[in-house]
Order: structure tokens, then C-alpha cells, then sequence
């Protein structure tokens, strides 16, 4: 019977060991593995540019070929012209120098703003640039235009073409930004389309579309303004600007959601502007119920400006009408209210340097 306890005894005492250095035994943690969604997968190809006729084989553009976007930039077949245009001789204003090369103006890229014909220079011309206005299109009494020169020559009678400067905003695929569009399409503000084009599924195609913002819309419609080189003096941003929308409670307080809250790119409204209301009155109201806003008081217009345009104020009177003059040499529209002029210091202090 002693014999039996202590075999038994001795059992639970195997037992026990085995079971406390069992325990004992740490197992090696998991290395956690990071798994990559089909969706993700596609999204992190890098993508390139496809173009426009790509895009539309899912995606028809309703009418944003009636946009000021899409309108900035036209075949020169769009305009009736008063005679067939053929070789030129143009100079390299961009470098200001004597190099000139041959153009065939009826092989021209096309027209920037109903205004200037634009091309491409060979590089066997060793143009300082690539692209250049090489004609400007001048409208006739009877409704037709011609192609006059751009500029000329210092002291001669010969064509200078100009620098196609305008091109990363009006022509993004000549400012480098690789589409092969040369006007503003999808790709101008979505980016390369190539990783949407390649997604098959929802999941897929949502992770490889870029949602434009307003960081993307002031890339060229800036909202800040400048210093005049000349002056000094601090003057609105006319040209293509948002003008001082930086300084409205819009932005600020972050009120609206970006500049898609009024604007709609995609096409334009009864009076041919990117608005999403026929009246802009009625897109207040989707915030300030019961008010009714004078939208040209609030959104004053530049009387004049050395390119001719006509560009609303964004601050919402942040910046008022009656803290600007039109400076009568330059045409700029100069800010000369010490409060304003306090406020965008404050904001922007490298003017003030």
C-alpha cells in the first residue's frame, strides 16, 4: 500500500513539472503582416497620364466642353480664318536673341484664349523654350480672323515669338504636366488616370481617383496678393485669381468645404460660368437662409487691370472695394487701406519685407 502512494505521489510530481515548465515555455510573438488590398495594390502603381479620349470611353463630358477649362485652348481649325496661312519665319523672343526658325502656322497646335496661335519649335532651332506663341488672332470687321505677329523683332519688321508662359495652367500638357491633352481635361485637375483606367472594381477605381480640392484650384487660380516689383505697392491678384479668398471667413473658419461648394467644374450654368446655381444668390442661401446677399457687392469687380480681366473678389468683404484704387499708370488694383494692408502683412508677412 506505501509502495502504491509513493508511485502515485511521485506521478503528480512528474505531472506537475512538466506542466509548469510547459508554461514556462514562452511561444515567439507574431510577426504581424500588413496586408495589401487589391484596391491598394492598384493604387500604389505609379500611374501615368492617358488622356482624354481614354477617360471618355467610361465617363462621357456632358457639356464640360462648353467651360472656360476645356474653351482655353482650341484647334486653330475652330476659328474661320481670312486666307490659307502657311510658312513663317519667327525669332526666339524667349532667349531675346537672333536664332529664328521656319513655322507652318497651318500645323499649329492650336489657340490659347481665342488669342494667341501657338507651336511647337524644332529643336534643331535651338530655341531657348519648346513651345511659343508664334501668331496672334486678330478678329475682322466681317467676322473672320487673321494671324498677325505676336511681337516683333526690336527694330525690325520680323516676327519675335513669345514665350508660351501661360502654358502650365492653360495648356497643362506643354507646362510639363505630362498629359497628352493640350487643353484643360479630366487629367488637368484629377492627375494621371492610368491606375483608375486599370482598377475592375468600385473598390479599385475610388482608391485610384484624386478628388480635387482647393489646394488643387489655386494651384492656378491664385487667391494671394502681390507686391508690384516697381511701386512696392501691394496689389490685388487679377490675372487669374481667386482674389483674396485667403482672407475670407470661407477660408479662415473653414465654413465651406473647399471651392467645389459654389463652383461646379464640370459644366457650366444658364449664363456660362462654373457655378452650380443659375443665380449665385441661391447658393448663399444653401447656408445663409433668409438672406438676400448683393452679390456684386460682396464680390466686388476689378475695374481694371493690365490684362483686360475681370476678376470677382473672393474675400467677401474682408478685403472692400473701398480699400483699393485702380493706380492709373500701372492699372493695378493697389490695396491702400492701413487695416487691410495690416491684416495681409500679418498673414503673408514676406511682403512686408
Amino acid at each position: 500500500m506505501n509502495r502504491l502512494r509513493i508511485m502515485v505521489l511521485s506521478l503528480i510530481v512528474l505531472v506537475t513539472i512538466m506542466l509548469v515548465a510547459g508554461c514556462s515555455t514562452q511561444q515567439p510573438t507574431p510577426t504581424p503582416s500588413t496586408q495589401t488590398t487589391p484596391a491598394t495594390q492598384v493604387a500604389n502603381v505609379t500611374a501615368t497620364y492617358v488622356g482624354e479620349k481614354t477617360c471618355q470611353g467610361c465617363h462621357q463630358k456632358t457639356n464640360y466642353d462648353k467651360t472656360p477649362h476645356y474653351q482655353s485652348f482650341k484647334p486653330l481649325s475652330a476659328y474661320k480664318l481670312d486666307k490659307t496661312y502657311g510658312s513663317i519665319t519667327v525669332y526666339d523672343g524667349a532667349a531675346d536673341n537672333a536664332k529664328s526658325t521656319t513655322i507652318d502656322l497651318s500645323k499649329a497646335l492650336g489657340v490659347e484664349m481665342d488669342t494667341y496661335v501657338v507651336a511647337e519649335i524644332p529643336k534643331t532651332a535651338g530655341f531657348a523654350k519648346q513651345f511659343y506663341r508664334v501668331g496672334k488672332l486678330v478678329k475682322n470687321p466681317d467676322g473672320t480672323y487673321k494671324i498677325d505677329s505676336p511681337g516683333l523683332v526690336t527694330g525690325t519688321q520680323n516676327w519675335s515669338a513669345g514665350d508660351y508662359s501661360c502654358a502650365k495652367c492653360h495648356s497643362p500638357g506643354m507646362g510639363g504636366g505630362g498629359t497628352p491633352d493640350y487643353t484643360i481635361t479630366c487629367e488637368g485637375c484629377h492627375g494621371p488616370g492610368s491606375a483608375h483606367v486599370a482598377a475592375t472594381t468600385n473598390e479599385q477605381k475610388k482608391a485610384t481617383m484624386v478628388s480635387p480640392t482647393s489646394e488643387i484650384c489655386l494651384t492656378c487660380h491664385k487667391s494671394d496678393p502681390t507686391k508690384d516689383p516697381k511701386s512696392g505697392a501691394i496689389i490685388a491678384t487679377n490675372h487669374y485669381g481667386t482674389r483674396d479668398y485667403t482672407f475670407s471667413k470661407h477660408n479662415t473658419t473653414g465654413m465651406i468645404n473647399s471651392c467645389l461648394t459654389c463652383h461646379g467644374p464640370h459644366g457650366t450654368n444658364a449664363t456660362g460660368r462654373l457655378l452650380r446655381k443659375d443665380n449665385p444668390n441661391d447658393i448663399c442661401v444653401t447656408c445663409h437662409a433668409g438672406k438676400n446677399y448683393d452679390v456684386k457687392t460682396i464680390m466686388w469687380d476689378n475695374k481694371s487691370d493690365p490684362h483686360g480681366h475681370m476678376t470677382a473678389d473672393h474675400s467677401f468683404t474682408a478685403v472692400p472695394e473701398s480699400a483699393t484704387k485702380v493706380n492709373p499708370t500701372t492699372k493695378n488694383v493697389e490695396i491702400v487701406d492701413p487695416t487691410v494692408l495690416d491684416m495681409i502683412k500679418k498673414a503673408l508677412p514676406d511682403l512686408a519685407k
